[in-house]
């Protein structure tokens, strides 16, 4: 009677756990690839102040000091030039005795060419020596002397302008070697110094890369200006102390030599008034006023040719043998095999595979499985959130 009258057993259907996760719409579209490098800020001009003359230091300017900026024709430093004046009073009077003689000499041909022709042909013939009784030799040697002499006062104010040491360009003093009152020799380092109009960052570019830019070329056919203006931009980022700040360089040249072990090109970017001291050329940093100074190390982004429809992912979502995990319209997980044009730091770009309007798969997922059921919620905008049965 107790298993006759028994309710019959209720039966459910076993329910299926479910993970979230995001979804991309996917367009193809045309986008612009960008290379990362690094490099060092260094300066494009770069020199070794040496004193070409002997002399005690008797001033110096104010800018000459280590950090300080001067500019073109500034005088950094004058050395004592009292032996040098002599040197070039004497080499005037040399100069001045020297034109004397020559005048002497000049008269006393004339009178010779002046007896020479009221000879007769018989006087004349008696002479050997013509060219020593008409004195062209005496006076070939005055014009000799004179020259010689004009040659030591231009050496003489040669050197006595050289001891004024003038600043060859608009620039900074890195470090400095002597002060006032210590004596220089010939030869001796005045200072280094760097001129600051223009920066330079010296970056190596992968050769799986070199592809992807308009590396400058070097046909000629355009103008150093034209050349610059056309230059791909890059972006410059260094972060100082809480903040990154950024800056925009021209690629100017490359080195055109690939190094053969770490098979990099090297590319150089021009950074026009890195200190921004010129408040009448555009500033090349556009979201900060900060100076990008010399021995700064950044992080460079070059702006590479556009490529033509693609389709940029997030690097995590390619699987192993190029993979790439969707859902279909039915609602399930679908494994695809695209084509990967490039790697380019956190994105891939994919050249085919993938269409219009696919939904690729954003979280990782543990062992997915083709076919498995999702459902989707449709979301405005690019990101979807999909149901996925685990």
């Amino acid at each position: 009677m107790l298993r006759a009258g028994r309710p019959d057993a209720e039966q459910n259907e076993p329910q299926q756990l479910s993970v979230v996760v995001d979804a991309m719409t996917v367009n193809v579209q045309d986008a612009y690839i960008s290379v990362s490098s690094q490099g060092t800020v260094a300066p494009r001009t770069q020199t070794n102040l040496v004193s070409e003359v002997a002399g005690r230091v008797v001033e110096v300017s104010p800018s000459f000091v280590a950090g300080g900026f001067f500019n073109e024709g500034d005088v950094l430093i004058k050395l004592d030039d009292q032996n040098y004046r002599a040197a070039v009073s004497r080499a005037q009077a040399s100069v001045a005795a020297a034109k004397s003689l020559l005048e002497q000499e000049k008269g006393q041909a004339d009178v010779a060419q002046r007896e020479w022709d009221r000879m007769s042909a018989e006087q004349q013939s008696r002479i050997r020596a013509k060219e020593l009784y008409l004195r062209k030799p005496q006076l070939q040697e005055a014009v000799a002397r004179l020259e010689s002499a004009q040659a030591d006062l231009d050496q003489a104010v040669s050197d006595l302008n050289k001891t004024t040491i003038i600043a060859p360009y608009d620039g900074l003093v890195s470090s400095k070697n002597t002060d006032i009152g210590q004596y220089v020799t010939t030869g001796a380092s005045i200072a280094e110094t760097f001129a600051v109009d223009y920066a330079e960052v010296r970056l190596p570019i992968p050769e799986t890369k070199i592809a992807f830019l308009d590396l400058p070329s070097h046909t000629g056919n355009l103008s150093a200006a034209d050349s610059m203006e056309n230059a791909p931009e890059v972006d410059l980022v260094s972060r100082i102390g809480n903040q990154d700040y950024h800056w925009t360089g021209k690629l100017s040249r490359t080195e055109g030599v690939l190094d053969t072990r770490t098979r990099v090109l090297f590319s150089v970017v021009q950074i026009a008034d890195p200190y921004n001291l010129n408040s009448q050329n555009s500033r090349n940093n556009e979201w900060n006023d900060e100076p990008l100074r010399i021995g700064t190390y950044v992080n460079a982004t070059i702006r590479g040719r556009m490529l033509e429809d693609v389709i940029v992912l997030p690097r995590y979502t390619l699987q192993a043998n190029n993979v790439i995990w969707t859902a279909d319209a039915e609602g399930r997980l679908r494994p695809k095999t695209v084509e990967v044009l490039t790697i380019n730091g956190d994105d891939v770009y994919i050249s085919s595979g993938l269409e219009n309007g696919d939904r690729v798969i954003l979280t990782r997922l543990e062992n997915p499985l083709n076919g498995s059921p999702v459902q989707i919620k449709e979301i405005e905008g690019v990101v979807q959130t999909v149901q996925a049965i685990k």
